[in-house]
């Protein structure tokens, strides 16, 4: 009796080691570069592009420079006319001064003490020489920053796919309409602190101080074809709106040089902008050399079971991170990878706990082909893979996962039916 007890608590326990056994997954982040296809391609005979810069504000500035430099020249000329007249004004003073003392020299002592005690006037002339010329001065006029722009354009602008040459060039032509903003301030804000000291718990209300302005700096993009025909404008609805700057919280006072913050992050703001926008440029017609980071998963085994999984893993990794650089080694390596893990995909039985490629296998093995088809721009099989996953019973992060993908390979069929 106990014998028979002792075997079926042994069968029991056994049950449940093997039904709760899960296969130990693992993954790594992998970075990589792919060629993303534009959306709206160029024909296949352009092969150069221009990129420019303007200011909108420029003419702008120019009448505000001529208006002060006229206002300039106003100021030196009835300076240099002051100043020529100046000793004929002295002079006249001068003769003034002694003719009165001349009359004054006439009048008797007596005449001139009851002025002067009597009367209480005198009325001895004073010399009034007439104050030198000086020149007014000119308010320099507020001006939008200039920038040296071929330069500008030359390392902001680039079309991935095509050269920077002018024969038969498509042109990309930005205007900057200029840095906006509110003039910077500091501002205050109250927060409860809460404290413990011996056992006590005590909150307090601290002061802290922080600088904050709000700012813009409108942009748009103009691409012409080699014909001089306008083929799309886009003036990014985002950089349209204002932004807020808010600096870290101090819980002393904080001083500030206007200028100086307001010029530093005008020249961030500027290259973000500039940046936003030609990713959109190659985003419709260039052939975008896109940064990706992923995951591709494997299992961890103390044996050989699941060496034909890492091996696919290792090829990949190396296969993605040289897509680029070695385009034909990188597709050997990539094709030997889903083939090692298509094959084991003939194993998969999601219902069985104790297979080799179980559901949590048959999932990271589904993902990792995903990237794999991704990558290779495979959207057919990877759209196959996506319907399998649909099957399944996936975790709120698993269908996360898919549904970025989906996205992704929704894009990528767009794109590769407008390159055909």
């Amino acid at each position: 009796m106990k014998l028979t007890k002792f075997f079926s608590v042994l069968c029991i326990s056994l049950f449940i080691a093997n039904t709760t056994e899960a296969q130990n997954t693992k993954s790594e982040k992998v970075e990589y570069t792919y060629i993303q296809l534009p959306l709206n391609p160029l024909p296949k005979s352009i092969t150069n592009y221009q990129s420019s810069i303007f200011a909108a504000y420029e003419a702008e500035n120019q009448k505000k420079k001529a208006e002060y430099e006229a206002q300039m020249a106003a100021a030196e000329a009835d300076f240099q006319k002051e100043q020529a007249a100046y000793p004929a004004k002295v002079k006249a003073a001068e003769d003034k001064y002694a003719a009165e003392m001349a009359e004054w020299e006439k009048k008797s002592l007596a005449e001139k003490v009851v002025e002067k005690q009597l009367l209480n006037e005198n009325n001895k002339p004073v010399k009034q020489i007439p104050s030198p010329p000086y020149k007014r001065g000119v308010s320099q006029p507020r001006l939008k920053t200039s920038y040296d722009y071929p330069v500008l354009a030359a390392s902001n602008l680039q079309l991935d796919g095509y050269n920077n040459a002018p024969a038969g060039a498509v042109k990309i032509e930005v205007t900057l309409y200029g840095f906006e903003y509110t003039p910077p301030r500091q501002l205050t804000e109250q927060k409860s602190i809460v404290s413990s000291a011996n056992g006590t718990t005590t909150t307090s209300q601290v002061t802290y101080y922080h600088v904050e302005f709000t700012y813009r700096h409108t942009m748009s993009v103009k691409v012409i074809s080699p014909e001089g025909v306008e083929m799309f404008v886009l003036s990014p609805s985002e950089l349209n709106n204002y932004k807020t700057y808010k600096s870290a919280d101090s819980k002393t006072s904080v001083s500030f040089n206007e200028e100086q913050l307001v010029k530093t992050y005008e020249e961030k703001i500027l290259q973000e902008n500039l940046k936003l926008i030609n990713e959109l440029v190659n985003d419709r017609i260039g052939f975008r050399r896109k940064a990706r980071v992923s995951e591709l998963g494997y299992v961890k085994s103390k044996d050989e079971t699941y060496a034909d999984l890492m091996n696919a893993f290792n090829e990949a990794s190396t296969g993605l991170k040289m897509l680029l650089d070695d385009k034909t080694s990188a597709t050997t390596k990539l094709e030997k990878s889903f083939q090692l893990w298509e094959a084991a995909m003939t194993e998969s039985d999601v219902a069985n706990k104790k297979a080799r490629i179980d559901k949590d296998v048959t999932i990271m093995i589904s993902f990792n082909l995903l990237e794999v088809y991704f990558a290779t721009g495979n959207s057919m099989a990877g759209e196959k893979i996506i319907q399998t996953m649909n099957t399944l019973s996936l975790s709120a992060n698993e269908r996360k996962t898919k549904e970025a993908y989906e996205l992704a390979f929704t894009d990528m069929k767009k794109r590769i039916e407008a390159n055909k």
